[in-house]
């Protein structure tokens, strides 16, 4: 089974997230607070659910925060835990990458400090250890996006008329023998199966790509992608290839790429897709003859592309229209 990027990096950083606060708060840790604090965090910082209240993307995880607790048990000494445990989350903004920070040992003192201060709790081995934990799984973290680089191939991403919307195009650097011309080469990039092989190249180096949005705070910046509808012939292989970017967040940022032509003759596996929560990017080809019903049809997708002028001019006031020349 492929990986999926986003999901796994998100359940790593929820899980190092619970290991911190429990190994800084001990018995004050709280299950219950955890879950409200978590959720309200995930949901702020990496699904961007709710409304902005502010133009800084830490001050409105921290609004979240506070407003998960809104509803905590009038009791002394759970609304004790609750407030040390929303205090510590300031930290877990540098440890996660909201905010960058001069240096994390100075971060790590001052919450040993606060554990002998506020908690009682005295550990002269606590910053060591924390900074090695710490470290580990920040390289972690690390190395499980570069290994989804390949010295092979990149992405080029093409700002289209939509200055948000980027075109997504593979770019290989294989050094073939001389013995084979571009044409022979070009052919063979072109092979079926060698295009469905690429799909894989692609959604993982976008899907880190949204990932790395993600982290940063950017939450506007969406991508198109290539498709092929024969993959509906082989669903293991299309399964593996969509569990790839098969997350909430990844699919709201990305768009399949799938020509007129192919969606007439494949229009149940196109709504499938579309029922499944993927977005579609519509290429009006030569088959697409504008009139009533087909305009009626375009209401489907997310994105209607089109390399006519006249075409785009006319359906822009209607739909949101990304004009891509040939």
């Amino acid at each position: 089974m492929s990986c999926n990027i986003t999901n796994e990096y998100v359940s790593f950083s929820q899980k190092v997230i619970k290991k911190y606060l429990k190994t800084i708060l001990g018995h004050y840790f709280d299950q219950d607070i955890y879950d409200d604090l978590i959720n309200a965090y995930l949901n702020t910082r990496y699904y961007h659910m709710y409304p902005d209240v502010d133009h800084r993307f830490e001050a409105n995880i921290v609004y979240y925060l506070k407003k998960s607790l809104e509803n905590v048990k009038d009791d002394k000494k759970y609304r004790k835990k609750a407030k040390y445990m929303f205090s510590l989350f300031k930290y877990i903004l540098y440890f996660d990458h909201v905010l960058e920070c001069d240096s994390v040992r100075s971060l790590i003192t001052e919450i040993s400090k606060f554990r002998e201060e506020e908690l009682g709790i005295h550990d002269e081995q606590f910053e060591t250890n924390f900074y090695n934990q710490l470290k580990d799984d920040l390289i972690a973290k690390q190395e499980f996006i570069e290994k989804f680089q390949d010295k092979n191939f990149t992405m080029n991403y093409i700002k289209i008329n939509n200055e948000q919307v980027f075109d997504c195009k593979l770019e290989h650097h294989l050094k073939f023998s001389k013995l084979y011309s571009d044409y022979a080469i070009t052919k063979v990039f072109n092979n079926k199966d060698v295009q469905e092989q690429k799909l894989f190249v692609i959604y993982s180096l976008v899907g880190v790509k949204v990932l790395q949005d993600i982290l940063k705070g950017i939450f506007k910046k969406y991508y198109l992608i290539d498709y092929t509808l024969e993959l509906k012939e082989k669903p293991k292989k299309k399964k593996r290839l969509l569990n790839i970017i098969d997350n909430d967040m990844t699919k709201e940022k990305i768009a399949f790429k799938i020509k007129y032509k192919d969606y007439l003759e494949n229009k149940e596996e196109v709504y499938e897709l579309t029922r499944s929560g993927f977005q579609i990017a519509l290429y009006l080809d030569e088959t697409f003859q504008l009139n009533e019903e087909s305009t009626v049809l375009l209401k489907v997708f997310t994105y209607v592309v089109t390399n006519n002028h006249e075409l785009y001019n006319i359906l822009k006031k209607q739909f949101q229209v990304l004009y891509i020349p040939s």
